[in-house]
């Protein structure tokens, strides 16, 4: 299985709180330091930016909150960063991602569906 795979697993069927993007990525946080999984918080990609998580070379952006061409374009910017490989999207927000942006494949987890 995929490392993106094992993340995608790992966030399915856990419920986290959506009011608050901080909030999120905290209790996100706090599941990886259970789990034993190793990754790096606010990864530096470059100067501007920095990704919310990094597990192995897979980043991970948290996103509950902005217009959808504006997380396009942040995801399309971390997309032709190095230390990536592939992308996921974590998110409430509803909107569909290209499978692939600048060559790195991009995933959309999508957070409500554990509410469901």
């Amino acid at each position: 299985m995929s490392e993106v795979s094992n993340i995608i697993k790992f966030l399915s069927g856990k419920r986290f709180p959506l009011s608050d993007e901080t909030r999120l990525q905290s209790s996100i946080e706090e599941e990886l330091q259970r789990d034993g999984v190793i990754f790096k918080r606010e990864f530096r990609l470059s100067p501007e930016d920095r990704i919310d998580f990094l597990i192995g070379r897979v980043g991970v952006e948290v996103k509950i909150k902005g217009g959808k061409l504006a997380i396009y374009r942040q995801v399309e910017r971390y997309a032709q960063r190095d230390a990536v490989d592939a992308l996921i999207l974590v998110t409430n927000v509803a909107m569909g991602m290209p499978e692939e942006i600048n060559g790195k494949p991009v995933h959309v987890f999508n957070l409500g569906r554990a509410w469901l």
